[in-house]
């Protein structure tokens, strides 16, 4: 019958004064690995010995159930923890060197922690401590502009998904550091952190402004950075304000005289026409961005999207229609572009949203891969955020930027200025603004709006 041995019992039999001739060593400092990536954790021990005569166990806290098992010349997988359930290998390239190395694949935050790795021959043995630390690098860090506050504006910058707990700093044009006002750092139910900082930013010329968002120990770290002018302070350039109010006025006064003079019915048409032109005019400057009605073309829509007759609406059934499958048709994403594209202007659109299982919304180049593998980054020519595997996040690259303070809309409204390259999501439902991407040139290249539906998500194009 095989023994079975425990750490305590055989730690009590070399209290008593067996004497062991095994030594196992671990490495002298911590292993440090980025979560999601694969790590091995070192051990050796001493003298050889065939490794079928050899006892390998990986446990944290207790013996069993244990992380890793060798015995017998292969791996033991009974008694393993649930967690590292398929995750777990001894790697067999050392073994006939005195090297028991484990390795775990695809790390998680809960993975964190000391290892002890036993290592038994006969009636001799011994152990080593490694300690596994974790690190995980958060999103890129958003910078929102709030709010006009003690003659400056009020600027935010967040961002989460990181371990151990991160440091916010701002730093100006210069590189050297600046005060916040206000910090708050979160911790979710999976351990990582979330920072947020505020600064109050004064007039003073076209600057730039940082935000770093760093481990403790500046092992990972991001930035993001802004400029900001004059123009954008309340009291930057009073000459402004008062002339809106004077055209808002003007524009007031025009429609009042031409409400009485239809009810006299004596307008003067050529009046009528220089005031609609200017009007129009006026309006071309003072409201620049367009309300576009976006239709969705079908030649487009992957075979299991179902559009509405007017192709304002568009569902996912999974009912694979016999369509053909044409070059312009998106396979096997199931994505759909609108009919009309733009190379110049400001517009804007909304999209309503039911979610069934996640969706993207957002615009594409016209040359975006239809067939084929996809991926929903700027690289590949899109922009979009949306529910995606359960989060509410903004497709950027190469890291997708997590939105965890602002909560799903139902209804999103998309900006895009081709001219300056913007793109710019807002929650209707909330009245405030979601992200904005960095400036990127389309290079003349016709841009669509773009959605992607997971499934049983249905969607509509407003107005």
């Amino acid at each position: 019958m095989a023994t079975a041995y425990s750490p305590c019992c055989l730690r009590g039999a070399a209290s008593a004064g067996v004497l062991t001739s095994l030594n196992v060593t671990g490495p002298p400092s911590p292993i440090t690995v980025a979560m999601g990536k694969d790590v091995v954790l070192p051990c050796r021990f001493s003298p050889k010995h065939s490794m079928r005569d050899i006892e390998v166990t990986w446990f944290r806290e207790h013996f069993s159930p244990f992380v890793h098992r060798y015995k017998g010349g292969q791996d033991l997988y009974g008694d393993q923890m649930l967690q590292y359930q398929g995750r777990t290998e001894l790697l067999k390239n050392g073994l006939g060197n005195g090297s028991v190395d484990l390795k775990i694949f695809r790390v998680q935050l809960s993975d964190k922690g000391n290892y002890t790795c036993f290592v038994h021959h006969d009636s001799e043995y011994d152990e080593a401590v490694v300690e596994l630390r974790v690190t995980a690098g958060g999103s890129a860090p958003l910078i929102a502009l709030e709010r006009y506050e003690d003659g400056g504006i009020r600027v935010a910058c967040r961002s989460a998904g990181w371990y151990p707990q991160p440091q916010v700093l701002w730093q100006d044009p210069h590189g050297q550091h600046l005060p916040s006002l206000s910090e708050n750092v979160t911790q979710d139910k999976s351990g990582l952190f979330a920072a947020e900082s505020s600064i109050i930013f004064t007039r003073g010329g076209n600057q730039k402004l940082s935000c770093w968002v760093r481990h403790a120990l500046h092992s990972q770290e991001r930035g993001s950075a802004f400029y900001i002018s004059d123009p954008f302070f309340q009291n930057a350039q009073p000459w402004m304000t008062a002339l809106g109010v004077v055209l808002v006025a003007v524009v007031a006064l025009f429609i009042i005289a031409v409400y009485l003079f239809k009810m006299k019915g004596n307008i003067p048409e050529q009046c009528l026409r220089k005031g609609s032109g200017w009007l129009s005019s006026w309006r071309r400057y003072a409201v620049p961005i367009e309300e576009v009605k976006v239709v969705l073309d079908p030649d487009t829509a992957h075979c299991d999207l179902v559009l509405s007759e007017d192709c304002k609406s568009v569902k996912r059934e999974d009912t694979l229609q016999d369509i053909p499958d044409i070059p312009q048709r998106f396979n096997p994403w199931r994505c759909v572009l609108g009919r009309e594209g733009f190379t110049s202007g400001r517009y804007y659109w909304e999209v309503e949203l039911v979610d069934g299982g996640g969706w993207t919304v957002g615009v594409s180049r016209e040359d975006v891969k239809r067939k084929g593998d996809i991926e929903f980054k700027p690289e590949e020519g899109i922009w979009a955020v949306g529910k995606w595997a359960g989060n509410f996040q903004a497709l950027t690259s190469p890291n997708r930027t997590l939105l965890p303070e602002i909560q799903t809309p139902t209804r999103v409204r998309i900006s895009l200025d081709y001219e300056e390259g913007r793109v710019a999501f807002f929650s209707v439902d909330e009245e405030i603004p979601i992200f904005t991407f960095p400036l990127v040139s389309f290079e003349g290249i016709r841009v669509h709006p773009w959605v992607w539906l997971g499934p049983g998500t249905w969607l509509k194009m407003w107005p």
